[in-house]
């Protein structure tokens, strides 16, 4: 176990060097590479490792719970086994976005799994970065938004970026969000602008050259190879340019399958598609979820996250929120806690309360 102080010690190299053999060979997830964010703790040992937040709470955990990120990077073959032992060390634990095999497999253990949403996966070798005015009209706007506004797009090396200019772009773009006053963790990592083994880092540059959008691509591995990527950091000019976040996908995936990458996953789109999902285990967990979606809004932006998402047409993969508590619909409280989108549990119900409010007067967000 590397915990705390000790976890928060490490640095970007000893830490890839600790935890790379594992990634790379078990590393399929499109949060696998999230793991590495600074201020995550770890178990380690020779099946892989799992990396997760500590958290205590006066009335929902009073004693220790270890919030898990992603599924445990480990072989399938080994997870149950791999999971008995980090149990035994720490019995209380909640995976907040688990696939449909980790779910499964915890499931014998005492752990309730509900579908939480699903992740696009954009089959990188055919699909139509092109776009068409039938079924992928978003694509076809947003390349021709491109055009029209002469955006260039390209990849950029971590030693070439504008550090300074993308700071900007991501203070304007935090501004627009529901939560505005602080960056989020965890779920969606915070950028790195330094060099990061593996990840791809694309840049969108207006027709006099300064940035205006950025998208960072974390490997998926299998087997030491790369056979893919997540889009887990976009962050653009949403006032000026309104579709250049999928201009930029489209971009790294014609890249991306020239060398003949098979997957781009564009992250979970949370609290929809829910009855898709094999378990749905825990009808509490269950009811949170189809609230967040119709009223959860004040919280953070899930619909228009939702929305966005679905505009790609992409197959999807569902993810699950797995714990072994007896009331897993506390533990969801503690997973937004832990990941900065809510303060105090005050702070949650109030705007969840104000969602409430403005979606039965007809105002809720579309």
């Amino acid at each position: 176990m590397i915990l705390g102080e000790e976890a928060r010690a490490l640095g970007m190299q000893e830490k890839w060097d600790l935890l790379a053999p594992h990634l790379k060979q078990h590393g399929r997830e499109a949060l696998s590479y999230a793991t590495l964010q600074q201020g995550m703790e770890y178990y380690v040992d020779d099946l892989g490792y799992v990396a997760f937040t500590s958290i205590r709470h006066p009335v929902f955990a009073p004693r220790v719970k270890r919030i898990v990120l992603a599924d445990p990077v480990c072989s399938r073959e080994d997870l149950g086994e791999f999971m008995g032992r980090f149990l035994e060390l720490s019995p209380r634990a909640i995976l907040a976005v688990a696939s449909e095999h980790c779910a499964e497999t915890l499931r014998p253990l005492g752990f309730k799994a509900n579908c939480v949403g699903y992740e696009p996966e954009i089959p990188v070798q055919t699909y139509n970065t092109r776009g068409n005015w039938k079924d992928l009209d978003q694509i076809k706007r947003a390349r021709n938004e491109t055009r029209r506004e002469e955006i260039a797009i390209r990849e950029v090396a971590a030693q070439d970026l504008d550090r300074a200019a993308l700071d900007n772009i991501s203070a304007q773009w935090i501004k627009t969000k529901k939560v505005n006053d602080r960056e989020i963790w965890i779920y969606a990592r915070r950028p790195v602008f330094e060099r990061e083994e593996g990840v791809r880092k694309f840049v969108a540059f207006d027709r006099e050259g300064a940035p205006i959008g950025f998208a960072f691509y974390d490997p998926i591995y299998e087997e030491g190879s790369v056979v893919g990527y997540s889009a887990n950091i976009v962050r653009c000019d949403e006032q000026r340019y309104r579709r250049l976040a999928t201009s930029i996908h489209m971009t790294a995936t014609d890249v991306f399958r020239e060398e003949g990458a098979q997957t781009l996953n564009l992250c979970l789109a949370p609290f929809v598609e829910l009855e898709e999902g094999r378990f749905n285990d825990d009808r509490f967990v269950r009811s949170f979820f189809d609230l967040s979606a119709r009223f959860g809004n004040e919280i953070y932006n899930f619909n228009g996250l939702a929305f966005h998402k679905s505009k790609y047409r992409a197959p999807k993969k569902s993810l699950y929120f797995v714990s072994n508590s007896l009331l897993p619909s506390n533990d969801i409280y503690l997973a937004f806690l832990t990941s900065d989108i809510t303060k105090s549990y005050a702070s949650t119900m109030g705007r969840f309360l104000a969602g409430i409010v403005k979606g039965t007067l007809g105002g809720s967000e579309k």
